[in-house]
């Protein structure tokens, strides 16, 4: 072999592994936590704790807190020491977390000053939700933050759907994740106490998840864990299948398993989920928050 060949062909090698590692670095690996509203703050084996533990392991560029961080924020005293407790908790992994404000933190007319005043969460959203609705990006992917509980709850108002609609189409990363309290398709105790509650809004925001082809929807409030396709059988106007995951007790009280048919996947433990991207498909990995026990891995391809 000539030395020329032996040069292009050592190129070849140099520039393949350097840009196959640049690709490979842009995959995504995240953490979705579920309500806390019940932890402990100072017990170091709550579940809280051990799911933080365990998520730090994981080696995640991000953390999405699902809502309801403490039950009981009625007002500027006990939401402060409730969050700061919280943060303490997460102090881990907090520099890599983004909270969802669920209904449970929006409890008093001025939560959402102090929400914006204990969190350090990015300033993009639609005009009054700063802190409160938001995006940012990570690797190969795109995340999206919306508020199910401003002005009111059970409903994504119009002013976040017209900002949706802005960000979306400015989108270039490959996946989408949306994340929101309330889910739009409830399935267990908060059938009727969710964004079911107003189903032309609700049909509206999928409406704008569909037409962008969003990877997958997160929510909380429903403590449990939940994944349901919502495809044109379950949404009349859907154009395609998007999974919408409820992630919803890390540490709080258990809610009843849905009906028959209503979920096509769920699970009564305390649990986090880590979401793992790459070109082809989009790994999730269900865990025990109690044990750091693995309770169920599921893959679709985008």
């Amino acid at each position: 072999m000539s030395k020329t060949i032996l040069a292009l062909a050592a190129a070849a090698l140099f520039f393949g592994g350097l840009f196959g590692a640049a690709s490979n670095s842009l995959a995504t690996t995240f953490a979705v936590m579920g309500d806390t509203q019940r932890f402990e703050a100072g017990i170091a084996n709550g579940s809280l704790q051990t799911a933080v533990k365990q998520i730090k392991k994981k080696k995640v560029q991000a953390v999405v807190a699902m809502g309801d961080l403490k039950g009981d924020c009625y007002d500027d005293d006990s939401c402060l020491s409730n969050f700061n407790s919280w943060k303490s908790a997460m102090s881990p992994i907090y520099k890599k977390t983004y909270a969802v404000m669920g209904n449970h933190d929006r409890l008093y007319s001025g939560a959402d000053a102090l929400w914006q005043s204990v969190f350090n969460l990015p300033t993009n959203g639609p005009e009054n939700y700063s802190e409160l609705a938001y995006a940012f990006n990570k690797g190969d992917s795109h995340f999206v933050v919306l508020n199910s509980s401003k002005p009111n709850d059970y409903a994504v108002d119009s002013n976040q759907r017209n900002w949706l609609e802005q960000d979306l189409s400015r989108n270039k990363k490959m996946n989408v994740f949306v994340f929101f309290h309330m889910p739009a398709f409830p399935v267990s105790s908060h059938i009727g106490s969710a964004l079911d509650v107003y189903p032309a809004e609700r049909d509206a925001l999928w409406e704008i998840l569909d037409r962008h082809k969003v990877t997958a929807v997160f929510s909380g409030h429903e403590h449990i864990f939940s994944r349901k396709k919502i495809d044109s059988s379950v949404f009349s106007g859907a154009t395609k299948s998007i999974y919408q995951f409820t992630v919803g007790n890390t540490d709080s009280i258990a809610y009843a398993a849905p009906q028959e048919g209503l979920s096509e996947y769920y699970n009564l433990e305390k649990h986090f989920l880590i979401v793992k991207t790459s070109k082809k498909k989009i790994v999730t990995e269900l865990y025990s928050a109690t044990t750091g026990k693995k309770l169920n891995s599921f893959s679709f391809r985008k």
